[in-house]
């Protein structure tokens, strides 16, 4: 009987526990939608990166969409479609689909074009992070050192939905760290607010209310002077900010075989038909 008691006690006092922690979580998720939906664009941030660790801080945007999270989902599932929505990216392939994981291929111009640096790497399939569905990209090969990606997603309610980005590139050239960041950073913001642009015009009419009932009390000039800081729930932040100019960057070396992008299908086949003449 006392054994019993304790358990109901435990029992008890842990759905005390949560019952007084929900409203918090609740509080502090509307004040980060609040926030954002002031803002009215991308805020940027940074995060130090670990596991393991590296002097290139990790770039991250986050921004609040007009669109149901099944249809942001969708959006940030279209690998193949990335490169014609999202102008980070010049080229993105799936190059295979095991088991829920996406095995893909993106090109990123560098150096105003005279560059490029691409990537493989596996795309997981959508998992629960607390309220938030995280989908991660993890490097297999490219002509970079590592590449990591994470999105985040989180419904505010049926209509509007957070989304974050989170990028991690190690270039092979030697740039400085903090001009890395700062462009994985921008990266971030014009992946996120290109979901944005895309998810929102498919919306449907009735998901198209103004931000303000995600964000109630928000005033329209709000988001000229709405700090920039970080989304709650991240770890400490600094705000990466916009550099007009890129410094001087060595002349990229030869590619080896083992650095050069796959061919996609249409390359093989004109290949092969090359070799018949």
């Amino acid at each position: 009987m006392k054994k019993l008691w304790s358990l109901s006690l435990i029992a008890f006092s842990l759905a005390v526990l949560a019952l007084s922690l929900s409203p918090r979580m609740a509080r502090a998720a509307d004040a980060e939608s609040e926030k954002l939906a002031s803002l009215g664009k991308a805020l940027r941030y940074t995060l130090k990166t670990t596991g393991p660790a590296s002097a290139i801080d990790t770039g991250g945007a986050a921004i609040l969409v007009k669109a149901p999270l099944p249809a942001v989902r969708k959006l940030v599932t279209s690998y193949g479609s990335y490169k014609t929505f999202i102008s980070s990216f010049d080229q993105s392939r799936v190059l295979a689909k095991r088991k829920g994981t996406s095995e893909v291929y993106l090109q990123v111009p560098i150096l105003n074009g005279a560059a490029h640096i691409w990537t493989v790497a596996d795309m997981s399939p959508p998992t629960k992070d607390g309220a938030d569905e995280v989908i991660s990209g993890r490097y297999k090969r490219g002509n970079v050192s590592d590449f990591r990606a994470r999105w985040r997603l989180r419904a505010v309610d049926e209509h509007h939905t957070i989304v974050k980005l989170e990028l991690f590139v190690d270039p092979k050239l030697p740039f400085p760290a903090s001009v890395v960041t700062t462009q994985l950073a921008r990266a971030a913001d014009k992946a996120v607010t290109a979901v944005r642009t895309r998810a929102q015009a498919a919306a449907p009419a009735s998901a198209q209310a103004s931000t303000t009932a995600a964000a109630p009390g928000a005033s329209p000039g709000a988001a000229a002077s709405a700090p920039a800081t970080a989304p709650s729930g991240s770890a400490p932040v600094t705000q990466a900010g916009e550099q007009n100019r890129s410094p001087a960057a060595p002349t990229p070396p030869p590619e080896s075989m083992s650095d050069r992008p796959p061919a996609d299908g249409d390359s093989v086949r004109r290949q092969k038909d090359m070799a018949r003449r």
